[in-house]
């Protein structure tokens, strides 16, 4: 297996530096030793043609005045563009109807984005960074509607699926000082349910926005309680000692912040 690897590696190698070879002869012409070679070319536009002397790559300016750089298939499509817009510099890789495919953008701000494309320019995946805040991943579906989101923001990691219009369904993250939490909302974009570990004790509520609902948790000496709420008291315990209220507003929230 050994001197299989080696062989390999050895065809590898010789085929790369062969086809390269090939490729940077044509690609970067060798001047002749009597042929000048000038120290400067200044010009506001350089265009590269084919055979036919059709367009296949230029570098100039576009409408904003600004420098650009694309490259175009036999079809006269452009395949690339790079380009320094307002916002910063911007990369984009299109297919072949010219839709964007890929899109990378960095910004003076020092945000970044990185944008997979699907049909008709709609982002099916898009990789985002914040300085301060963190990187996020979102995937999209056909109606460039998000659906999940995966991210972390001030050292909170978090990862949420979505039902439409932005509006959480489930969500969990990780918070350094209390603990993991599970969140579930309703379609009126209401938390309904959270199960996790606050400061390390196991946590289960279940309720309305004006608390009433059911709370299981650990009290302070390990014993488990498990109560009923109303209106953010507990009406009702099963071991006939009431469950610590945690701060109720806001935990939910907080999954999502």
């Amino acid at each position: 297996m050994k001197t299989i690897h080696i062989i390999a590696i050895i065809t590898i190698s010789f085929i790369a530096g062969m086809f390269g070879g090939a490729f940077s002869e044509r690609v970067f012409a060798n001047p002749k030793g009597d042929e000048k070679i000038p120290e400067q070319i200044v010009a506001r536009g350089f265009y590269l043609v084919d055979e036919n002397n059709k367009p296949r790559a230029g570098m100039s300016f576009d409408e904003a005045g600004q420098p650009s750089f694309y490259v175009k298939d036999t079809s006269g499509r452009v395949r690339g563009y790079m380009a320094l817009v307002p916002g910063g510099p911007m990369l984009a890789l299109n297919d072949n109807r010219g839709n964007m495919s890929i899109g990378l953008s960095s910004y003076e701000d020092g945000k970044s984005i990185v944008v997979l494309m699907g049909k008709n320019e709609k982002p099916r995946l898009a990789l985002d960074y914040k300085p301060g805040k963190g990187p996020a991943l979102l995937l999209f579906d056909e109606e460039n509607i998000g659906k999940a989101v995966m991210a972390v923001r001030n050292g909170m990691p978090n990862v949420t699926l979505l039902q439409g219009d932005k509006k959480p369904a489930i969500s969990m993250l990780h918070d350094p000082q209390k603990g993991p939490m599970l969140g579930v909302w309703n379609t009126r974009n209401e938390g309904k349910a959270g199960l996790g570990l606050m400061n390390d004790k196991p946590l289960l509520f279940a309720y309305n926005p004006d608390d009433t609902g059911l709370l299981f948790n650990t009290q302070r000496d390990g014993r488990p309680a498990l109560g009923l709420l109303s209106e953010g008291s507990v009406v009702w315990s099963a071991s006939g000692v009431a469950p610590e209220m945690p701060a109720m507003d806001g935990i939910l929230d907080q999954i999502l912040r």
